[in-house]
């Protein structure tokens, strides 16, 4: 018995689903009772009211047939109630008997029709010329501590015209302090201006949601409902003005910021813009997620900053690039671009910027600017490699090819070209060339070369017994081609150069070879600790909704805060002792190089020098005699002069300078 019972039981409660079904199939039969027809010249009040007469028959069963129900579950009879006997239905043929079709388990229980206290669905808007309509949709409750109003329409919306509709989708609620509703919404296609939706602010505080027809329009809306805390309206009238304060125009454009509410995405193309592809429009950001979710490796796209929103210089970031994590090799983090404005003092585009930098969640640090542009064209990078692999932290500029392969050219300036000889001295200097390995030409000038200095000199060593000689000092050359300060053994004199604009000889340090290349690198940035970011989200099951912190990048523990410290603190270690190591290379380089600067001078061979000769007058010669055992000049006026003296002459003064020492014409030999 107990089974036959619960068998009885599930029967009969299928029946009265059954049953009730079976009452919103029969739409036709009460829109026919109540004289409603489907012609558009009709007026839409008999539908309405048929629909109405419907949704009244539909509950009066369905509260009847929940207490059949009940009653069949608890064996008992409900007084009013209809209760189904085994193999009767009340809403079966003429003799009683149900069909066995609406228990077959393998059907689908469903209905053509959905009503709610809120939710609706099903409505048509016509729009033929007539002048401006408004339809009261639904009214919401207004913003307060005890509210959670809420309403989405989805609709579709526009002209006659098939390609000017779109889709719509809004999504409404009324607790919102700032402006009393919170509105997001996207259209497909294009923002429709001729129909559209708009929300008034009551002086109640409620909040009222029309849809909107433009006077002398032909357009059409198909839309339903649903949402909490509303009330909907099965029978929208049509009115030509209402009350209350715009508060949001599905329509309007940000010149009107009191009712303008930027769509989340809209379409673009020729129904909207013409001459643009179609294509979809998005505000503020778009966003691209990491393949694994991970919010710290995320890209997207943003919008300008608001109007007035930006100091001079302050940047904003308008482009973020994610870069993902990987276990031992990387940290996740992104590259970013930041724009701003009067880089340059200007107001115009030539004071844009745009700047690029990079952060991962690692160090929780952004690096400098990596590359940056301004509006009047200039271009910023802290280190270029063109053509190359170089890893160094040089500039680099490269091309494949033999040698006399151009590698740069600047326009109407110079030209550089891939030379394979040696490098010249390398000692400290603003540049240093190489020469071509077949014609041993280093530059090729069409016009003059220009210098500061005065003379040409040339390096030539000097005699190890040779002590320091001063600028302007009169030596003398020995036999064997090497600097003297002595008289004995020497065969010519001439003046060390003071400000010389050519040096010859420059091979003195070919044996200490090229200077070392720093191995330090960049030093490590300092780690930031990273901070829990958190996000408020609603908690699940609660009603009106609570909301909880829940944690969306979690932030360095004790652990991992000390695990970075120490690493960053064996990373600068590592970088003091290779900063230490690379002075040290530098510092030896350096004393080999001035050991072997030490055996050479520079000997001004012609050109003008002063000479470090007192009480001479301009015309004189300066003669080189004997001092002691060592080299000194004396003043001879021409018309004292001996052809011997002549010869030994190592110039003719010009001038005097301010020291009193005689400025001579180096006299070639």
């Amino acid at each position: 018995m107990a089974g036959l019972s619960r068998i009885f039981t599930r029967k009969a409660l299928q029946l009265c689903i059954a049953h009730y079904n079976k009452l919103l199939q029969s739409a036709p039969y009460y829109c026919a009772q109540a004289g409603a027809t489907m012609s558009l010249e009709e007026d839409v009040s008999k539908l309405t009211q048929a629909t109405t007469e419907l949704i009244k028959a539909v509950n009066v069963q369905k509260s009847y047939l929940d207490a059949a129900a009940k009653a069949a579950i608890a064996g008992v009879t409900v007084q009013g109630a209809i209760v189904p006997t085994p193999g009767k239905s009340p809403v079966g043929n003429a003799n009683g008997l149900f069909d066995p079709a609406w228990l077959d388990p393998s059907l689908p229980l469903a209905s053509p029709l959905s009503v709610g206290a809120v939710n609706k669905y099903g409505y048509t808007f016509m729009q033929g010329g007539q002048g401006q309509r408004l339809f009261k949709l639904a009214t919401m409750l207004g913003n307060g501590l005890s509210t959670y109003a809420s309403l989405r329409i989805d609709a579709m919306i526009g002209n006659w015209l098939g390609s000017e509709l779109t889709a719509m989708t809004i999504v409404l609620g009324s607790r919102n302090d700032a402006t009393g509703l919170s509105v997001d919404w996207n259209t497909t296609r294009f923002v429709a201006s001729n129909v559209r939706f708009v929300a008034y602010k009551e002086a109640n505080g409620e909040i009222s949601v029309y849809l909107f027809f433009l006077a002398g329009s032909y357009a059409q809306a198909s839309l339903q409902m649903m949402g909490m805390q509303t009330v909907t309206y099965a029978a929208p009238a049509a009115v030509s003005s209402v009350t209350g304060t715009l508060i949001w125009d599905s329509s309007v454009g940000p010149e009107v910021s009191s009712a303008y509410r930027s769509p989340r995405s809209r379409g673009t193309g020729p129904a909207s813009v013409p001459g643009v592809l179609n294509g979809t429009s998005f505000d503020s950001l778009v966003e691209v997620r990491a393949q694994d979710g991970i919010t710290s490796s995320v890209s997207y796209l943003a919008g300008a900053p608001k109007a007035d929103s930006m100091a001079a210089k302050q940047e904003a970031e308008a482009l973020r690039i994610g870069v993902s994590g990987n276990t031992g090799i990387s940290y996740a983090g992104f590259f970013q671009g930041l724009v701003s404005v009067a880089e340059n003092n200007s107001p115009f585009a030539l004071g844009y910027k745009l700047s690029f930098k990079a952060r991962d969640v690692g160090s929780g640090n952004f690096t400098p600017t990596l590359f940056s542009i301004t509006g009047n064209g200039q271009v910023y990078m802290p280190v270029i490699k063109v053509g190359t692999n170089d890893t160094s932290a040089i500039n680099v500029i490269a091309v494949a090819g033999v040698e006399g392969t151009d590698i740069l050219t600047i326009v109407d300036a110079t030209g550089y070209r891939k030379c394979n000889g040696e490098w010249g001295n390398l000692t400290n200097a603003a540049q240093i060339v190489k020469a071509n390995s077949v014609t041993g030409r280093s530059s090729n000038n069409r016009g003059t070369v220009n210098t500061m200095g005065n003379d040409y000199a040339e390096y030539i060593f000097k005699s190890p017994s040779c002590g320091n000689v001063a600028p302007g000092q009169i030596v003398g050359i020995s036999a064997d081609n090497k600097i003297t300060d002595q008289w004995a053994g020497t065969v010519l004199f001439s003046i060390k150069s003071t400000a010389p604009s050519f040096v010859g000889g420059d091979s003195w340090a070919d044996n200490v070879g090229r200077r070392p290349d720093p191995l330090a690198g960049a030093a490590p940035i300092q780690p930031m600790r990273r901070e829990t970011t958190t996000a408020q989200q609603p908690v699940p099951g609660t009603n009106p909704p609570e909301y909880e912190d829940v944690v969306t990048e979690a932030g360095d523990s004790d652990d991992e805060w000390a695990a970075k410290q120490a690493v960053y603190a064996d990373t600068l270690a590592a970088y003091t002792a290779a900063v230490q190591q690379d002075a040290d290379a530098m510092a030896a380089f350096d004393a080999l190089l001035e050991a072997e600067r030490e055996k050479v001078d520079r000997i001004a061979i012609a050109g003008r020098v002063p000479v470090n000769v007192l009480d001479a007058q301009p015309g004189d010669y300066i003669v080189p005699v004997q001092d002691g055992a060592g080299i000194k000049g004396i003043p001879v006026h021409e018309d004292n002069l001996t052809m011997k003296q002549y010869l030994s002459a190592v110039g003719r003064v010009i001038s005097i300078e301010p020291d009193g020492r005689a400025y001579v014409m180096v006299k070639v030999v």
